[in-house]
């Protein structure tokens, strides 16, 4: 059952607008400048951070929209996998977003400047093509 309309739809969209932005940010500035760079390392943590929030609300939106209520992060997005809301492979990359964002916004273990690097690069297409898949979900009839 897809969201048709109303105020879940209207703050899905809005979400997804934000995430977009974020990951266009990130697209557009994400190089090995990063780890020399600290003003611009930190902008980039700040934009990524911004974004996985962004793709959490999206999906603790998605699920409520489900009549089912918001879980943590990684429960909402296995629980819009087995609706088939989202696909598994990308899903399992948001959970991977969700902890490099814990990590960064947290510090666990101090962060490793080059993985972290190496992650936001490969992590960004996913939460991008994310909001894709869930404006196309909030449209369906």
């Amino acid at each position: 059952m897809a969201v048709h309309a109303g105020r879940i739809a209207v703050r899905m969209r809005q979400k997804c607008e934000i995430l977009i932005d974020r990951t266009e940010f990130i697209e557009r500035h994400v190089s090995d400048e990063i780890l020399t760079d600290r003003i611009l390392r930190k902008a980039l943590y700040k934009e990524f951070q911004e974004a996985v929030e962004a793709m959490a609300d999206i999906c603790a939106l998605a699920r409520r929209s489900l009549n089912s209520s918001a879980q943590d992060d990684y429960s909402n997005i296995t629980y819009l996998i087995e609706r088939g809301v989202i696909p598994a492979e990308p899903g399992e990359s948001l959970k991977e977003a969700i902890g490099l964002r814990n990590r960064l916004v947290h510090g666990y273990d101090g962060v490793d400047d080059r993985i972290a690097y190496a992650s936001m690069s490969r992590l960004t297409a996913p939460l991008r093509d994310f909001s894709g898949v869930m404006l196309e979900w909030i449209g369906r009839p």
